[in-house]
């Protein structure tokens, strides 16, 4: 795995936003800059990110409601508020609204590096310790620490197209084609019921949780290595 992140910087500033965006790319990070909510929510409707960095003082909504909103749907993004709020309360509620780190501005991009990295290393380790789940796609069982599960015909299918795709997630449209459902909401519902059926049974072989994530307005993504007995 790589040590570098897919990161989102939501800074209003637009020099400091650059400066910040510039220097994190310069550290192998893959990172895009948004100036506000509504150019953010554009950007992940088509694109997941590991972490995202929030200005609190933005045009529109602001950095807490954004932490909050996010937070609840991808309960794994890592978020790094700055502000110039130097409060207790503030830090309170920095945290209480999902922030893994409080940086009070100004903030040196050599700082936020260093932050960022502290992040990575996370990510890293926690990719590491992912339980491996092994899929007998013959006998149509899911092999963990725990237990041995047995899973559907079309689980199967999910579930090993998941594993081989690239970066182990699939947009909406592609799942549903393997179901040989249509692209409409009653269908993504009944897809939803399934993958929350197979991220049952993988936790029951052992997976740890979330073993599969939804991706806002994407699709899904297999968060538990999963490797192919056939």
């Amino acid at each position: 795995m790589s040590s570098g992140l897919k990161i989102a910087v939501v800074e209003d500033h637009e020099d400091l936003r650059n400066l910040f965006v510039g220097f994190l790319n310069g550290q192998s990070h893959d990172v895009a800059g948004f100036s506000c909510a509504d150019e953010l929510d554009e950007h992940l409707a088509d694109n997941a990110v590991d972490l995202m960095i929030l200005d609190l003082n933005l045009p529109g909504e602001d950095g807490f409601s954004i932490a909050q909103r996010f937070r609840a749907v991808h309960p794994d993004l890592h978020i790094i508020m700055l502000t110039a709020r130097t409060a207790v309360s503030d830090r309170i509620k920095g945290y209480a609204s999902g922030a893994d780190l409080y940086l009070s501005k100004p903030v040196s991009p050599a700082e936020l590096g260093a932050a960022v990295g502290s992040v990575a290393r996370r990510v890293f380790n926690e990719a590491n310790r992912r339980t491996v789940l092994t899929l007998d796609t013959v006998r149509q069982v899911l092999r963990g620490d725990t237990a041995e599960v047995a899973i559907g015909k079309l689980e199967v299918v999910l579930l090993k197209s998941l594993a081989e795709a690239p970066g182990q997630k699939l947009e909406y449209w592609r799942l549903l084609e393997l179901l040989s459902l249509d692209p409409d909401d009653k269908s993504k519902s009944a897809l939803e019921v399934r993958i929350s059926r197979l991220k049952k049974k993988m936790t029951e072989a052992g997976a740890p949780d979330p073993a599969i994530k939804s991706l806002w307005k994407e699709g899904y993504q297999l968060c538990t290595a999963v490797s192919l007995d056939t």
